[in-house]
């Protein structure tokens, strides 16, 4: 891997580490009431449920933000609940009337007018992040831009909107395949079934382990396909002192991982 990119995620990445004191408990266990009164549980929705969030049963960056929130929430929080949903699910769930809770990883540059993005919270950056284009090595495809993918057949997730390649799919200009994970689209890859994918640089070190042969057949392009911050993206219809406090754990967050 490219170690001046590597230098550049350090950052992010070293929030799996630190989310935790050394020691500390992983369990979502019930917090002190204030004046005798939980707010309730804390909902987290997120349909990343894959590497680096979820790297197993109770394990990944998902799991470590909900339980560093639950022991830093200081009585606000009775408890707190991540549940790992498909994409439409999620978006289906913001969009509801009152609804009151959080989605982790993303971001406001994923909206399609900033008028969606602003009828939401946004936290502080938590991670620096980019999507990277991945192609066999027996057929490199180098990224220069969206008409570079112009006539191949790109692996996709269910739920996800491309907002460079989705157009150019409804032009008939590139063809894309869905698969329900990540895992299944990046073996699709290896099998030659489609030409290329995306892939967050944050996973990019646990597929190269997970997968066999991964290093010998999978080319990264050198040019990422678009660079961002991830946030937290937090409702309005949140308790105000608790979405204060937790406004201020992000912006804390890595002064605390020192």
């Amino acid at each position: 891997m490219d170690s001046r990119r590597t230098r550049l995620l350090l950052p992010a990445l070293a929030l799996s580490s630190c989310l935790w004191p050394r020691g500390a408990a992983t369990a979502l266990g019930a917090a002190r009431s204030v004046a005798g009164r939980p707010a309730g549980p804390l909902k987290l929705i997120s349909y990343y449920d894959y590497p680096p969030f979820v790297t197993g049963p109770q394990q990944g960056l998902s799991f470590e933000l909900a339980a560093w929130l639950q022991q830093r929430a200081e009585g606000l929080l009775e408890s707190v609940e991540l549940e790992l949903l498909p994409r439409r699910r999620v978006d289906a769930q913001v969009r509801q009337p009152q609804w009151a809770g959080l989605v982790p990883w993303v971001s406001p540059a994923w909206f399609a007018t900033p008028e969606q993005a602003q009828a939401l919270i946004w936290s502080a950056p938590v991670m620096n992040d980019e999507d990277l284009v991945l192609s066999l090595k027996r057929q490199p495809i180098e990224f220069n831009g969206a008409a570079s993918l112009r006539g191949r057949k790109l692996g996709g997730i269910y739920g996800h909107v491309y907002t460079d390649a989705d157009p150019m799919v409804a032009r008939g200009e590139l063809q894309r395949l869905d698969s329900f994970t990540q895992e299944a689209n990046l073996r699709r890859l290896l099998e030659g079934r489609v030409d290329l994918v995306f892939l967050s640089r944050s996973g990019l070190a646990w597929w190269r382990q997970r997968l066999p042969g991964f290093d010998e057949q999978i080319h990264v392009a050198d040019q990422a396909r678009m660079r961002y911050q991830r946030h937290l993206m937090l409702s309005r219809d949140l308790p105000e002192l608790l979405r204060e406090r937790l406004l201020q754990l992000v912006q804390s967050m890595s002064s605390d991982s020192q």
